[in-house]
């Protein structure tokens, strides 16, 4: 499968590598680009790994990739959460990212391709969140 290519490589029980190999590749196979004005448009994880298969790349708006990074984690036995997160006022949502349990530390590890190298920055201007379990 897609995910079993990307952590095959790695050593066993390098659960923090699983987790930082399949942030690498969502970020690398899944571009960044925003839905169709006043349309939601939500591509499953099949459909995505499909484009990358054909083409080498998806491209795919914050909730498919969050969507996508929960799956390729749920997929190697991660828990992982939803993130939506909002700028401005209170209980006002903009944005939505994934979290994964590493499991022999028990640390949430952020998985925000969007932000890229800016998480650190995008997670300090956040004022609202919510998580959202993933069973």
């Amino acid at each position: 499968s897609f995910t079993e290519r990307i952590i095959r490589g790695l050593q066993p029980n390098d659960y923090l590598g699983e987790i930082l190999a399949l942030r690498y590749a969502e970020a690398e196979f899944c571009r960044y680009t925003n839905d169709p004005v006043s349309t939601e448009w939500v591509k499953d994880p099949e459909r995505i790994v499909e484009e990358i298969e054909a083409t080498g790349k998806s491209l795919v708006d914050c909730d498919e990739k969050a969507l996508f990074m929960a799956t390729l984690a749920r997929q190697v036995g991660r828990e992982a959460e939803f993130v939506t997160v909002g700028f401005g006022a209170p209980g006002h949502y903009s944005h939505v990212f994934t979290r994964v349990k590493e499991p022999k530390s028990g640390l949430w590890i952020l998985c925000d391709s969007v932000a890229g190298t800016t998480e650190r920055r995008m997670r300090d201007r956040v004022s609202t969140y919510q998580f959202w379990r993933i069973d």
